[in-house]
């Protein structure tokens, strides 16, 4: 097996066993990486294209990840994190405020943190959400890859031109340079074997 389900971190009790201190996760000391973005933008259907593997659950309805699941990365030597997605507009505002504050204290708590995959969705290039998103992680001094998903709905190679053009410009305005943009599709596997070779252990 290419990688396996670890533990779901649920509730802020659980932050204090789960993360005693140092760069282990319940006995485990792979490096983690956290994959983030809006509701719905498929962070399940990536992180099962990478695993290669059914682990990571699926779902049309936007919000369905609420807590953080792990998973070991055998081949690439790496923990994945999956944290909720960001924005849903439908959840209650003190979902959404629990959900911030919950994703916070695991970046304040996460001492064995490689990178963040942060991915926005390639037909739309970054939102007004993504960008708070990306403020919030660069004032962490967190490292992000990020990676533009559905790249496959992207059906000619001016729609690519542009899109690239629009997201290059979007990212500059924040002070982010985009040599690490990977552009990907779940659905026809475009640029899943590059992004696995980038987070494997090097």
């Amino acid at each position: 097996m290419k990688a396996e389900f670890l533990l779901t971190l649920a509730h802020v009790s659980q932050f204090l066993e789960l993360f005693p201190g140092g760069p282990f996760l319940k006995g485990r000391r792979e490096p983690r990486v956290a994959v983030v973005g809006r509701s719905n933008v498929g962070k399940s259907s990536l992180i099962n294209a990478l695993l290669q593997t059914r682990l990571a659950q699926t779902s049309g309805s936007p919000g369905k990840t609420r807590a953080i699941h792990f998973y070991h990365w055998k081949d690439a030597g790496k923990i994945i994190a999956d944290l909720p997605g960001f924005g849903y507009a439908r959840a209650a505002k003190t979902e959404r405020d629990r959900w911030e504050v919950f994703i916070d204290l695991y970046f304040k708590k996460e001492e064995n943190l490689d990178r963040v995959l942060l991915l926005l969705d390639a037909r739309h290039g970054p939102t007004d959400i993504d960008r708070k998103a990306i403020q919030f992680l660069s004032l962490r001094n967190i490292p992000v890859t990020f990676v533009f998903v559905k790249a496959d709905t992207l059906k000619t190679q001016a729609q690519r031109a542009l899109r690239q053009k629009e997201t290059k410009s979007a990212l500059s305005e924040l002070g982010i340079e985009p040599e690490g943009v990977f552009w990907v599709s779940s659905h026809d596997q475009t640029g899943i074997k590059e992004l696995a070779r980038e987070l494997s252990v090097k």
